[in-house]
């Protein structure tokens, strides 16, 4: 066994198809499951896949990681132009250390494959919070463009159709987060397991999971209440338009009547 293991995260894309890829490729399958696929090869390094579009690599080269990066994209829902990607090392400790994570890398002195998925799956929350990050705030970019316009011209630039696209986008990345993360809870391999729970709470304290997680949340938040107004403002701008045409039509009856009268 090696004593340092390299693991690399990549997000691909919105989804992978896993039942597509294990059906494809059903060699080297350790263990599957609804949302994720765990691969050991004769090399000792593993690839562990995840349904929300990241793959976490464990003891390969870049030429491999490549490789199966272009197989996997084929199998992949939405593939992202530029991918995010995050690494993270382990040493496996020969003196009785258990667990001992530094500022550079996580010391060891159990490992199996418990604990390297354990370990992959922290990685690949973390790089799934970098995309969710990154789209929120992008997202809260485009409404502080249409505020600040506001803001100069006193007067709404986003229309109805363009807010119900914003809040959609806000409520999808939401349910993502919600559905496909476990920033709260404990995984349930970890439930039985003293140490994998440990091990646990120390990456997730690592990679700031929890602080990472509220602060897409509050941007969120801002998100929606910005949209709320917008929303507010184009349901009042509607209901006016439609009073105007009211009026418009009783005067047109009105002098209609009279019209009608008179001559």
């Amino acid at each position: 066994m090696k004593d340092r293991i390299m693991y690399t995260a990549y997000c691909i894309s919105d989804r992978l198809d896993l039942n597509g890829y294990k059906e494809r490729f059903p060699e080297n399958l350790i263990s599957k499951g609804s949302r994720e696929l765990y691969y050991e090869f004769n090399s000792g390094s593993h690839i562990f896949l995840l349904s929300y579009g990241v793959i976490v690599f464990s003891g390969m080269t870049d030429a491999q990681m490549e490789e199966y990066l272009d197989r996997i994209s084929g199998f992949a829902i939405n593939v992202r132009a530029n991918p995010i990607k995050d690494d993270f090392q382990t040493r496996l400790s020969k003196d009785g250390v258990q667990i001992d994570l530094s500022f550079d890398a996580l010391t060891l002195g159990r490992f199996d494959h418990s604990v390297n998925k354990l370990i992959m799956m922290n990685l690949a929350q973390s790089v799934a919070l970098d995309h969710y990050n990154a789209l929120s705030q992008y997202i809260l970019g485009e409404i502080k463009s249409y505020t600040q316009y506001m803001q100069v011209h006193g007067k709404v630039k986003l229309g109805h159709r363009q807010a119900l696209k914003f809040i959609g986008r806000t409520l999808n990345t939401k349910n993502n987060i919600a559905e496909n993360l476990y920033i709260l809870d404990s995984p349930e391999a970890a439930w039985q397991d003293e140490y994998l729970d440990r091990l646990h709470h120390i990456l997730a304290r690592h990679f700031e999971l929890v602080q990472r997680n509220r602060e897409i949340e509050n941007t969120l938040k801002i998100i929606e209440d910005n949209l709320a107004v917008y929303t507010a403002y184009n349901h009042h701008r509607e209901s006016s338009r439609l009073e105007w045409i009211i009026i418009i039509l009783i005067v047109i009856e009105v002098l209609d009547t009279l019209l009608t009268k008179f001559f």
